[in-house]
C-alpha cells in the first residue's frame, strides 16, 4: 500500500517520511529531492525555480510519480510529493500542516543550500508563503487541482507542536485503520 504525503513547504514531510521509512520499512520517493537537484543544477534556490514557472519540470517529475506509483502499487511505499496524492489515486493521502513561524524556524535551521537561509524570520515566512502560492497556482493551471483543499486528503495533521516521531506514529496509526477499512 502506498502513502502519499504532501503539505506546506518546511512542514516536515521529508523528516516524517524518513522516520516512517526507517521505523516501518517503507520505500521512499521524494519529488522534493528532484526539485532541489534541478535547482542546484540551475544555480537557483527553490523559490527562484518556482518563479521560473517551468511546467516541464512538473511534467517530468509527475510522469515519474505515475510510473513509480504504478510499478509499486502492491509495495509499501511513501511518496514525499506535493502532487503524488493526485497521481497515485490508490494511496493513503496525508497533508501535513504547520504554523508560519515554525515553518520559518525549520527553514532557517535546515542548512539546505538550495534555499535562502540567511534571512529574517519574517522574510522566511514571506518566502515560504510565496513558494506555496506559486506552486498551487501552477498546479491549478496545469492539472486543475488545489493542494489547499483539505478534502483531497484522508488525513490532515498539524505538526507545529508535534515531534517527528509523534507525527509519524499518528500517520502510521491512521494508515493502518485506512488499510483495514479498504479490505
Amino acid at each position: 500500500m502506498i502513502i502519499t504525503i504532501t503539505g506546506k513547504p518546511c512542514s516536515g514531510k521529508g523528516a516524517v517520511t524518513g522516520y516512517l521509512v526507517n521505523k516501518y520499512g517503507f520505500k521512499k520517493y521524494s519529488a522534493g529531492d528532484i526539485f532541489r537537484k534541478i535547482a542546484a543544477e540551475r544555480g537557483v534556490d527553490i523559490l527562484e525555480l518556482n518563479r521560473l514557472n517551468d511546467t516541464s519540470i512538473d511534467h517530468l517529475v509527475d510522469a515519474e510519480i505515475v510510473k513509480v506509483g504504478t510499478e509499486n502499487i502492491n509495495n509499501n511505499m511513501i511518496f514525499d510529493s506535493r502532487t503524488a496524492w493526485h497521481f497515485v489515486p490508490k494511496s493513503f493521502k496525508v497533508f501535513i500542516d504547520v504554523e508560519g513561524h515554525e515553518q520559518a524556524r525549520r527553514l532557517l535551521s535546515s542548512g539546505r543550500n538550495t534555499e535562502k537561509i540567511d534571512i529574517s524570520v519574517e522574510e522566511a515566512i514571506a518566502s515560504l508563503d510565496e513558494r506555496w502560492e506559486l506552486e498551487n497556482k501552477r498546479y491549478m493551471s496545469i492539472y486543475g487541482f488545489n493542494n489547499k483543499n483539505r478534502e483531497n486528503y484522508d488525513l490532515v495533521i498539524d505538526n507545529t507542536n508535534l515531534s517527528i516521531e509523534e507525527t509519524g506514529d499518528a500517520i502510521y496509526s491512521a494508515y493502518l485503520e485506512y488499510v483495514k477499512n479498504q479490505k
